[in-house]
């Protein structure tokens, strides 16, 4: 079990992004839901922390689908017991702009 989940700045501004889009572009309704999924996901990871499919570069990193459009990218440092989450990654840009 982790302790300790910690926000990079990368994350807090990929995060915010994706709360703006929903904001303009779909209703509070949308927003709020994506914000729920997002706690549950992080109340699962910090239970599982392996939970998300194994980084090729980096060890300990690992990726996970929030939403069919947004995919969680954190690192695990099981030492500390902590996890950082890294990005939002929206699933439609260029993939090999994404190295885990």
């Amino acid at each position: 079990m982790v302790e300790k989940i910690e926000w990079s700045q990368k994350a807090q501004g990929t995060f915010g992004e994706i709360l703006n889009y929903l904001a303009k572009e779909w209703s509070e309704k949308e927003v709020a839901a994506f914000v729920e999924r997002v706690e549950k996901k992080l109340a699962l990871i910090r239970q599982f922390p392996r939970l998300g499919v194994p980084g090729k570069i980096k060890r300990n990193t690992f990726r996970t689908v929030v939403h069919k459009r947004v995919t969680l990218v954190y690192f695990f440092k099981p030492v500390k017991k902590e996890i950082v989450l890294v990005t939002f990654w929206n699933n439609w840009q260029n993939p090999e702009k994404l190295r885990i």
